[in-house]
C-alpha cells in the first residue's frame, strides 16, 4: 500500500514528464526524410587472375541516397562506396548492371539509385 501511495505522489509532474517524453519521441521519429546525391569512384573488385580491365566507360558514378536530414548532413563522399564485383567476368567486352546493392552506405541511409545503371568495360588476358 505504501508503494501505491508513493506512485500517486506528484502524479501531475509524472504525467507531464510522460507527455514530454512522448512528444519528444514523436518529433525525433517523424524527422523529415531527405535525398542527397554523391559522386564516388567506381571500385572494381575480384578481377579474375590473368585478366585486366583495359577500358571502362566511367570511373565515377552518381549515387542517390535517402535518409534523415540529420544523418545526411554528416555523410561525406568517402562514406559511400560503389563496388563492382568482376569475379565471374570473361575476356572481352561486357555490359554490367550497376545496382543499389553494389553500393555500401552507413546505417540509417538507403541507396535509391545509381547512375549510370550499366557500365561497359573491356577485359583482356594479361600478358
Amino acid at each position: 500500500m505504501a508503494l501505491l501511495g508513493r506512485l500517486a505522489d506528484h502524479w501531475q509532474l509524472k504525467l507531464l514528464s510522460l507527455a514530454f517524453a512522448v512528444g519528444l519521441w514523436m518529433f525525433v521519429a517523424s524527422e523529415e526524410q531527405s535525398d542527397a546525391r554523391y559522386t564516388v569512384p567506381l571500385e572494381l573488385v575480384a578481377v579474375p587472375v590473368g585478366l585486366e580491365v583495359t577500358s571502362l566507360q566511367t570511373e565515377t558514378v552518381a549515387v542517390r541516397v535517402r535518409g534523415r536530414r540529420s544523418v545526411l548532413t554528416r555523410l561525406h563522399d568517402r562514406d559511400v562506396h560503389a563496388r563492382l564485383n568482376l569475379g565471374d567476368a570473361q575476356p572481352g567486352e561486357a555490359v554490367v548492371a550497376l545496382l543499389p546493392q553494389h553500393v555500401t552506405v552507413p546505417g540509417g541511409v538507403a541507396v535509391v539509385g545509381v547512375t549510370p545503371a550499366r557500365v561497359k568495360l573491356t577485359l583482356v588476358v594479361r600478358q
